[in-house]
């Protein structure tokens, strides 16, 4: 991933989505492996927090639907925040454990928010081929973007081993990496 020609600077902010920007009725399900019953359905916070689900399978079929995340309820204090740095110019990015950028970058144009579709990075995306658990992913992604120039960086996420992830890139090609918890 190149750094933006259209871009100046080496700063960027980044925001997850689900619980960071916005809050969904979109839930995993935890289905069992045989008999393919959803044995529950947890938010993605409550996901954050699960330990051990190897017996089971997930399905994420609701992260993938346009109208569960239209009808979400924007955390206005978060989002706010994004508005005002783009409205400055400062690059946004928005790394989510979504599977399609093309569905988020869809929502933020609704939303009045153009983001260069290279800085949506939707980390389930089959296509990325990005390895290992979520914050794993996330992190995996941030490296790319730093690797594309930007060194400066501040990202919103509601969850602590994703920010602890991104965290431990400060200093990666002389990176600093400032994390923001959303509670």
């Amino acid at each position: 991933m190149n750094k933006l020609k259209d871009i100046k600077g080496d700063r960027l902010v980044i925001f997850d989505l689900d619980d960071t920007l916005v809050k969904t009725d979109a839930k995993i399900k935890i289905v069992h492996r045989r008999s393919k019953k959803i044995i529950m359905e947890l938010t993605p916070q409550e996901f954050n927090n699960l330990e051990n689900v190897s017996s089971h399978m997930l399905d994420f079929d609701d992260f993938d639907c346009p109208e569960i995340l239209r009808q979400g309820r924007i955390i206005h204090s978060v989002f706010s925040k994004l508005k005002s740095y783009y409205k400055k110019g400062i690059p946004v990015s928005i790394v989510t454990a979504r599977s399609s950028s093309k569905l988020v970058r869809d929502f933020f144009l609704e939303n009045g928010i153009d983001i260069h579709p290279s800085l949506i990075i939707a980390v389930n995306d089959p296509v990325l081929n990005l390895k290992g658990s979520i914050p794993e992913k996330k992190q995996e992604a941030i490296k790319g973007l730093i690797d594309s120039g930007y060194t400066k960086l501040v990202f919103f996420d509601d969850s602590q081993d994703n920010l602890i992830l991104a965290k431990d890139l400060e200093g990666y090609k002389q990176s600093r990496v400032r994390i923001v918890k959303v509670d």
